[in-house]
């Protein structure tokens, strides 16, 4: 499909939002992908602008986005960024922008404009140990808003050609072969995901070591599972740090450059891997809550199947992120839940496999 952000210049998206001659500075962030941002700031406004492409971005390149998704969701209708809780102004090409140093020329650089939510923004702890869990109400709320979004009438809100985050390029960003071609291009996370592997591979029973390594190898037999179940619309990225909740109780969502079509169990897995630090209930309560949040939200048909979407959840979960609970199994880290890192790869490791004899 076109990328309308393409036939936009940064220029005139800055002028109009009345930013045109502000000053960018750096503006510090933990993210990964390698997407720059910068701050704006201008008579009490502040705004941040994301500048990503094919060559700065390993998730682009990842994920096939060749249109840069998440600069094709901000250049929609406020109709639509509205109703799935976008906190995206607008997005342009930046035809000025540049590349390890050199102008990015032929290849279009998607700029990003968001207002600056640094002050909404719940915390993300990268790995478990520091046990800053968020409060139940905080949770709930989260719970509330993804459920409504996973309510959502998608394939009203966004053309048939939308360029959704495939469904195997997600389940398989951070496995070890993923991992390796990564490093293999210089991405300095490949190295951090490898030695979670290695650390995953002493540590992991070998039950799931084995069925880690399969699912690596040939992610058909999950591909297959996840396609008999009912698709929504998914955030596709639901780290803690992504939301922002507001003063009168509303929530909001960045980072969507891996939105896509799919099971709820493929959100659900990520959502609970990534979040362990800040979360003290366990995956089923978990799963019992968000299941509350989206009757609440009258979704019927995304719920269906609940039993396998759980099922699914959980071997994704691992597949993602058994590299993450592997390193902090080592490091003796301790869960907000009161459990060892240790004894929550055990979980994780035991539940996957117990998954997959019912599912695969």
């Amino acid at each position: 499909m076109d990328s309308p952000w393409e036939r936009r210049s940064l220029p005139d998206l800055l002028a109009e939002h009345d930013l045109l001659g502000v000053e960018e500075r750096p503006f510090a962030n933990d993210g990964w992908s390698g997407a720059t941002l910068t701050v704006l700031e201008d008579r009490g406004r502040r705004f941040v602008l994301k500048r990503t492409s094919a060559s700065r971005d390993w998730i682009v390149r990842s994920t096939r986005d060749a249109t840069i998704r998440e600069a094709v969701l901000a250049s929609g209708p406020d109709p639509l960024r509205g109703p799935l809780r976008s906190a995206h102004l607008g997005a342009a090409a930046d035809a000025n922008s540049a590349v390890d140093g050199q102008v990015a020329g032929a290849e279009p650089v998607a700029a990003i404009l968001m207002p600056d939510l640094s002050g909404s923004l719940l915390h993300w702890n990268q790995g478990a140990g520091d046990n800053a869990a968020i409060d139940d109400e905080t949770l709930d709320q989260v719970l509330a808003a993804i459920a409504e979004i996973h309510a959502q009438p998608w394939s009203q809100r966004l053309p048939a050609n939308w360029p959704w985050c495939p469904d195997l390029e997600r389940i398989t960003l951070l496995t070890r072969p993923s991992a390796e071609r990564y490093a293999a291009e210089g991405v300095w996370v490949g190295g951090r995901f490898l030695a979670g592997w290695d650390a995953f591979e002493r540590l992991a029973p070998p039950a799931a070591r084995d069925l880690v390594a399969e699912l690596s190898r040939d992610p058909g037999p999950l591909l297959d599972a996840l396609g008999c179940l009912p698709r929504t619309g998914l955030h596709g990225d639901l780290k803690l740090a992504n939301v922002a909740l507001h003063r009168d109780g509303e929530a909001s969502f960045i980072d969507w450059q891996m939105t896509a079509v799919g099971p709820i169990a493929m959100e659900l897995g990520w959502f609970l891997v990534a979040n362990v630090a800040e979360l003290r209930d366990g995956p089923d309560r978990l799963l019992d809550r968000y299941r509350e949040a989206l009757g609440t939200a009258g979704s019927s048909e995304v719920i269906g199947h609940w039993e396998t979407q759980r099922d699914l959840a959980v071997i994704i979960g691992l597949l993602l992120r058994g590299w993450r609970k592997a390193l902090d199994a080592e490091a003796g880290h301790t869960l907000p839940t009161g459990a060892s890192a240790w004894d929550d790869l055990a979980w994780w490791s035991a539940a996957a496999v117990e998954a997959a004899a019912r599912r695969l």
